[in-house]
């Protein structure tokens, strides 16, 4: 493996320097400026809502339910500095929001959790053991990398004998299930971005890519997917187009509906 560089948290200066980073707070490499494979792959399926739809609040529970399960699954000791599990009050009575209230007071900017949705998480991570990160594995790895010129992150979940292990929850975990899953979410390009992020910064032995897909509902299956190399490859050309299209409208201020411009499409008898 390459280098790592150890990370200091920066209060006042957002660093830009190309490289891998150890151990950098998630909000640290939230705020860098960088292009991400998320970026790459919601420009691609429709520039206008990329630009336009409404960001969902970090708070919203499918954000905080997808951090805390890769908190516990990948990196438990920093739990009690990110979340804090809600007690069990009564709200309906003065003295359940009175305590309510004093719980709140302390939290900070930690994430609030209820108990079952951290017994829920707790669970998933049991049923994933065999796959926890080892003493010598890395978690969280933050890398900047020059991406055709252009600044761009990425976030491994974990690094485990030089291949990338992106931990995934979703409704199905089936072949068929996660198969449409890659297609929609644009995976294979996440995939492709994030060895190409690998690649660039020095992590020349890193060439493999796999998904750890585990089911939302008990008893939570799970299945490990790779990527062939071909679907890799497909990714990649998709995110030189992306970068491409993302590059044009920012240029442009222009972001076309499915970039479809001006043009009205024929709907076919056989598409009915």
């Amino acid at each position: 493996m390459g280098d790592v560089i150890d990370f200091e948290p920066r209060f006042d200066v957002v660093v830009y320097e190309e490289g891998v980073y150890d151990d950098m707070p998630f909000p640290e490499y939230n705020d860098l400026g960088a292009f991400r494979s998320h970026d790459l792959s919601a420009i691609m399926k429709d520039p206008y809502k990329y630009k336009y739809e409404e960001k969902p609040d970090s708070e919203a529970s499918f954000f905080v339910e997808g951090r805390l399960q890769h908190c516990l699954f990948l990196e438990p000791h920093v739990f009690d500095d990110e979340f804090v599990i809600a007690p069990k009050v009564d709200k309906r009575t003065k003295a359940g929001k009175e305590e309510y209230a004093d719980f709140l007071s302390s939290v900070g900017n930690r994430s609030v959790v209820s108990q079952d949705l951290y017994d829920t998480c707790v669970a998933r991570c049991e049923v994933l053991d065999a796959f926890k990160p080892r003493g010598e594995d890395k978690t969280e790895l933050s890398v900047v990398f020059d991406y055709f010129g252009h600044l761009c992150k990425a976030r491994f979940d974990m690094l485990q004998d030089n291949v990338i292990v992106d931990l995934k929850t979703c409704r199905d975990a089936s072949p068929r299930g996660f198969k449409h899953s890659v297609k929609t979410f644009g995976y294979h390009q996440q995939a492709a971005f994030y060895l190409d992020a690998a690649k660039n910064v020095g992590l020349t032995e890193v060439d493999r890519f796999q998904f750890l897909a585990i089911e939302k509902t008990h008893p939570y299956p799970y299945v490990v997917y790779e990527l062939e190399p071909e679907a890799v490859e497909y990714g990649r050309s998709l995110n030189e187009q992306a970068l491409d299209l993302l590059l044009k409208c920012e240029q442009t201020g222009i972001y076309t509906p499915y970039n479809l411009h001006n043009q009205i499409v024929p709907i076919k008898l056989t598409d009915l």
